[in-house]
């Protein structure tokens, strides 16, 4: 029985050890991908497979790396060896697989996995988001865009599929409507790059409200009955001249640009309620009936540093105070 029980424990300390050594070379590998050392990274973690060939966190490890460095067919093997059975990295392992297939051009394959997953998991907005890329490299505008208003009704907060709808609406020449999901997101973005350039595209959909007329501000009768953002639309072009007229310098250019237009928004009477009038129309609303649109304007600019920016904030610093407090709360 004492022999047994020694052989039992040095069973037990080979497995510890195995283990040990296999989060190690997986923890090395991640720091060497940190820092874009993709193929001292590859070695680590396949070194990691060598000491437990179950590891799913290796596999998927290197499915994410040969993903990174578009190296599509080593990408698809060790993502498909994690989807071979459940495991807490099967749906990351999923989201790879499904962009290595769009990728290769079979992005209808990507999509029947992508729902046979939502039958497992229903909850997941990211299944959504990543479906709705999918119907994009089919061309399927109207499907990407019902994708991302459920993804976005389950996560509002997602920055990738506010933009991507903002994108969808630009393809589809709804230049406000391409607008209201960058304001919106450069109130959740806290990368400075990234707001950056969020608030530079989002001067650039300005020019384009200026320069030419929306095509979807054709007349409408006055007995339909539409969204008040569809009004809003035919109204843009003038806002952007209104305010460039009253001051063409920035940051006031655009300040004016969004108070006038967040004005607008407010007066606009909302018939057919669509996804846009509830996830943006409301939420700027309250914002203006609150008092807080000036400061919101000039939170945005601050994206891009701006001494005239630093001086309102520091001659208005109660007001923008609120305004911050008021965001929290949302």
């Amino acid at each position: 029985m004492r022999y047994l029980a020694v052989l039992l424990l040095m069973g037990f300390f080979t497995v510890q050890a195995q283990q040990t050594e296999t989060e190690k070379l997986i923890k090395q590998g991640q720091t060497l991908l940190s820092h874009d050392l993709y193929k001292d990274a590859i070695s680590k973690f396949k070194q990691a497979i060598t000491f437990d060939k179950k590891c799913m966190e290796a596999h998927y490890e290197l499915a994410y790396t040969y993903l990174t460095i578009n190296d599509y067919d080593e990408a698809l093997h060790y993502s498909r060896n994690v989807l071979g059975e459940e495991n807490e990295f099967y749906l990351d392992a999923l989201l790879i697989y499904c962009a290595v297939l769009n990728e290769k051009g079979n992005a209808k394959q990507s999509i029947r996995e992508f729902k046979k997953a939502l039958k497992k998991y229903p909850d997941e907005y990211l299944l959504h988001y990543n479906m709705a890329k999918s119907y994009l490299v089919l061309d399927e505008v109207s499907m990407a865009e019902q994708c991302l208003i459920t993804c976005l009704r389950m996560n509002k907060n997602h920055i990738p599929s506010h933009l991507l709808l903002s994108e969808l609406m630009k393809k589809k020449d709804e230049v406000l409507k391409s607008m209201l999901p960058i304001y919106y997101s450069l109130l959740l973005e806290v990368d400075e790059l990234k707001k950056k350039e969020l608030l530079e595209d989002l001067q650039v959909r300005w020019h384009v409200a200026k320069v030419q007329r929306p095509a979807s501000s054709k007349p409408i009768s006055q007995h339909s009955s539409v969204s008040g953002l569809r009004i809003a639309e035919g109204k843009l072009n003038a806002i952007a001249r209104e305010a460039e007229a009253n001051n063409p310098d920035e940051p006031y250019r655009f300040v004016n640009q969004t108070l006038l237009l967040l004005s607008m928004l407010s007066e606009e009477q909302t018939g057919e309620m669509d996804f846009f009038d509830i996830q943006y129309l409301d939420f700027f609303n309250q914002m203006q009936v609150a008092g807080h649109s000036e400061s919101f304007a000039y939170f945005i600019c601050s994206a891009k540093y701006n001494p005239e920016v630093l001086l309102w904030v520091g001659d208005n610093q109660s007001a923008f105070n609120a305004f911050i407090n008021w965001m929290e709360l949302q």
